[in-house]
């Protein structure tokens, strides 16, 4: 008896689950506003904590689903590694993207979110040899590919926390020691909303 409560109790749950969960091809047929922003991910590459610096722009739809592309990239070198030579190569990346949202699970002000996004650009390098010599600076094409999970929380209609994290692949295989994981942490702000809540919060006092 325990058993078979146990397993309804169960069943209802995924069952209450799956009716929340979102669909995207929905999405598409509602109501598109174009969006902008900052696509700033904290990393690891080669040693070295730093940020991949971002800007997009796109559409969103019913506010749920958000296509983008945008232009990523550390504008400064990164790495620390040195080879059992004792040189170090130090790398700056630039890559445009195309990448998608979507707001998969939402419950009240609580969203759960899919990342996805893929890029080409190019891996500019040079080596710090360990008698103090630098090469030449070396171009390579990359294919960086991101996906992750995010969640947010609606602080106000206008103000969003996020926070989430991912994996980062870097083709081709000579490329895959600049792939590692990455960290999303944040506030989104929303110009428009902030404007309509306010017209509406002084309409109230009235």
């Amino acid at each position: 008896m325990p058993l078979r409560l146990f397993l309804l109790l169960l069943f209802t749950n995924a069952v209450s689950f799956a009716q929340v969960i979102e669909n995207p091809m929905k999405s598409l047929k509602g109501k598109r506003d174009f969006i902008y922003g900052l696509d700033n991910r904290r990393t690891h590459i080669k040693g070295q904590s730093t940020v991949i610096y971002g800007a997009y722009f796109g559409f969103g739809f019913e506010e749920k689903l958000r296509l983008k592309i945008g232009l990523s990239g550390t504008p400064f070198e990164v790495g620390r590694t040195e080879d059992a030579q004792g040189d170090m190569t130090r790398h700056r990346l630039v890559f445009i993207t195309i990448g998608e949202e979507f707001d998969f699970f939402i419950r009240n002000r609580f969203r759960t979110t899919t990342y996805i996004q893929a890029g080409a650009g190019f891996d500019y390098s040079r080596i710090t040899y360990s008698n103090g010599g630098i090469s030449d600076l070396n171009r390579v094409p990359i294919v960086p590919i991101e996906f992750g999970l995010h969640f947010n929380y609606d602080v106000y209609p206008w103000l969003r926390a996020k926070l989430g994290g991912g994996w980062r692949v870097v083709l081709p295989n000579d490329s895959r020691e600049l792939s590692g994981y990455y960290i999303k942490a944040g506030l989104g702000f929303s110009y428009k909303k902030f404007v309509h809540w306010n017209q509406e919060k002084k309409s109230k006092k009235l």
